[in-house]
């Protein structure tokens, strides 16, 4: 038999790919957000890793402040791709995408996937509008952080579109991307004997604040004896952080500031906290069910949810309310605005006679009828010492 010497040559060259790509990848899809969209392959190859994909996958989650062990694969999907199944979040990436493609691109797209991974996301289609300008901010942040112009984002969001309309995602982006500003700024900025930044100037707060609020001014013996603006800060801290507001942010307002908290669920019947996996999620959950039919009907009809946010305003300065009312997106987003902590500069201002600390408390109603958010006004649904005594934050300022 006559051999054909040129079927060694193909051998030598594809037998050593067609083997990679025999290593099946054991992992469902479905839940997975795909940038630049398009289809995934029904079956995934994992092929060998690239070590300088993997270290830039590490400084874009440490750009953005994610300490998170992020599991990378190469793989055959055409872009790069956040996927969850049953719990287990991966980054899934293609080599000829990444080789091929310009730093902005490349940064941008690894950016959006690694925001969905950091922020936990469930990639589920009911929440894909939420979870698309989060993932945004975060790529928006990176970019930034990485010194790209403003205008080659916008050309990069144009040439690669994700997600969502681009109407709808610029406003996202440019908001990681105007923090991230501030952040190099302040970096710029000169430093104390103990490290502190000095100097800084905090994002400023709506003022004066939005309307629809529950408010209630603070007892002043629950300061009394404190001496600057970061003694107040300190103690309205440490009397979050025993209830589990752990994420917060910090706004100016004039001749003080603003402490916001996160959003969450609370108990319509009393404002009590959910002590639940739902007391963070921004979208109503329904957790327990008295039968069959009940959980059924979760699946097509929209449950009530019930939303707040705490607004602690330190000033000297007599205020009232401004005609414009904020929605649940905009309050949402003052979290991510704001900075993590109050300027030192700041901080050894006194807190002087005729300061006083005032609780906003805004809230957010989801209707059975639809999911678009309601704000509950001008009658709150509990008044600002109800919100204060049934979430445990009353006790730390004495009533």
């Amino acid at each position: 038999m006559k051999i054909n010497p040129f079927s060694f040559l193909f051998l030598a060259l594809f037998a050593p790919a067609s083997l990679a790509a025999q290593d099946l990848l054991d992992l469902k899809a479905d839940r997975r957000c795909l940038y630049g969209g398009g289809a995934v392959d029904e079956e995934l190859y994992r092929f060998s890793g690239d070590m300088t994909t993997a270290e830039q996958i590490r400084q874009i989650a440490a750009q953005g402040g994610v300490e998170l062990e992020i599991q990378s694969i190469q793989t055959n999907v055409e872009t790069v791709a956040a996927v969850v199944d049953s719990g287990r979040y991966v980054l899934l990436y293609s080599l000829d995408f990444l080789q091929k493609a310009d730093p902005l691109e490349r940064i941008g797209a690894l950016a959006h996937e690694i925001g969905h991974l950091a922020n936990g996301h469930s990639l589920r289609a009911e929440r894909h509008p939420t979870e698309e300008l989060e993932a945004d901010r975060f790529m928006g942040y990176v970019l930034g952080k990485n010194g790209f112009p403003w205008s080659d984002v916008e050309v990069f969001l144009k040439k690669m579109p994700a997600g969502l309309p681009l109407k709808n995602r610029l406003p996202a982006v440019r908001a990681g991307f105007e923090k991230a500003g501030q952040a190099r700024q302040l970096n710029s900025l000169p430093f104390d004997d103990e490290g502190q930044q000095a100097g800084q100037t905090l994002p400023e707060f709506p003022w004066p604040p939005p309307s629809c609020n529950a408010r209630l001014e603070l007892p002043e013996t629950a300061f009394a004896g404190l001496k600057t603006l970061g003694d107040v800060e300190r103690k309205l801290r440490l009397a979050l952080d025993t209830r589990g507001y752990a994420q917060r942010s910090y706004f100016s307002v004039p001749n003080g500031f603003a402490l916001v908290t996160q959003l969450e669920q609370y108990q319509s019947t009393d404002a009590s906290i959910r002590n639940d996996r739902t007391r963070w999620l921004d979208y109503p959950v329904q957790d327990n069910f008295s039968g069959l039919l009940d959980y059924l009907k979760a699946f097509v009809v929209p449950q009530k949810g019930y939303f707040r946010l705490f607004v602690f305003v330190v000033t000297n300065r007599s205020f009232g309310g401004q005609a414009e009312r904020v929605s649940k997106e905009q309050a949402t987003a003052w979290l991510s605005q704001g900075f993590n902590k109050l300027p030192p500069a700041l901080a050894v201002a006194p807190f002087a006679e005729g300061y006083n600390v005032t609780a906003l408390i805004y809230e957010f109603e989801v209707p059975e009828s639809n999911r678009k958010p309601i704000q509950k006004c001008p009658s709150p649904r509990f008044d600002a010492r109800t919100h204060l005594q049934r979430s445990g934050l009353a006790k730390a300022f004495g009533f």
